[in-house]
């Protein structure tokens, strides 16, 4: 429902502005596949797993010690006294909170850093599709439609752009 009134109002916008205007130029840009295409998108997601690696290897060291302290506990438990038992038990349900905590806070922290990254992303996005529609002066860019002409779409040539300003960037 929100698509056809978008759709609806973007018609009406074009109409009047069509009424008012001989020529209208307009442009479509796709902006999942900008974001699964381009350069940055790719980086980001690299960097976010570097720099997340070494919790992420925390997390599984903590769960090998928990896998490998349980699996003790049910060979050899009924053979232990009862105190060493029990201690490596406390041991375990440390371990298995340290793991629940340690997982919880690299998810949060995980999600966080990838909404601020597609945040960033988005931002350049927007910074190429603007200058595209100054220097060759569209009238209209829109995001979703019903039906684009090749024509009219622009999404390569911003991926294009964007990877033109990550290069220069780099060096």
């Amino acid at each position: 429902m929100k698509i056809i009134g978008q759709t609806l109002f973007t018609l009406l916008l074009l109409g009047a502005v069509a009424a008012q205007a001989q020529s209208l130029k307009i442009g479509f840009i796709d902006g999942n596949r900008i974001e699964a295409q381009s350069d940055q998108t790719k980086r980001a997601i690299e960097q976010i797993k570097k720099e997340f690696a070494p919790r992420e290897q925390q997390l599984s060291t903590l769960q090998k010690q928990g896998t490998e302290l349980k699996t003790e506990l049910e060979r050899d438990g009924e053979k232990m006294k009862p105190a060493d038992r029990q201690a490596k038990e406390k041991r375990l349900a440390a371990l298995s909170q340290q793991f629940e905590q340690t997982q919880r806070s690299y998810a949060e922290d995980m999600e966080f850093r990838q909404r601020e990254a597609r945040a960033r992303l988005v931002g350049e996005i927007n910074a190429v599709i603007k200058a595209i529609a100054e220097t060759e002066k569209f009238d209209l860019i829109v995001q979703q439609a019903i039906f684009i002409s090749s024509q009219i779409d622009l999404t390569d040539r911003v991926i294009k752009e964007l990877a033109k300003r990550t290069d220069a960037a780099a060096r």
